[in-house]
């Protein structure tokens, strides 16, 4: 058979060490880069104080008042 190590008493063949490092390293950068997820409403609108008047439905967001909303905070700065 060719060598192996010897980890926590127990033998392990090289090829399973190298697929262990490959899955571990492409699951660590996976789970690192899909981080938080995020629905459009909460990136564009975080609270709740700020939802739309009563005529639209409670999940749809006024993009004009968002941007107005925006720009007049710009220009108060």
């Amino acid at each position: 058979m060719g060598a192996a190590y010897t980890i926590l008493g127990r033998t392990v063949q090289p090829h399973v060490l190298a697929l262990a490092t490959i899955v571990g390293t492409v699951g660590g950068a996976t789970y690192k880069l899909a981080g938080p997820s995020k629905t459009p409403e909460t990136a564009l609108n975080p609270s709740p104080a700020n939802a739309s008047s009563g005529s639209q439905e409670s999940g749809d967001l006024d993009i004009e008042k968002l941007l107005d909303n925006y720009l007049q905070q710009a220009d108060k700065k």
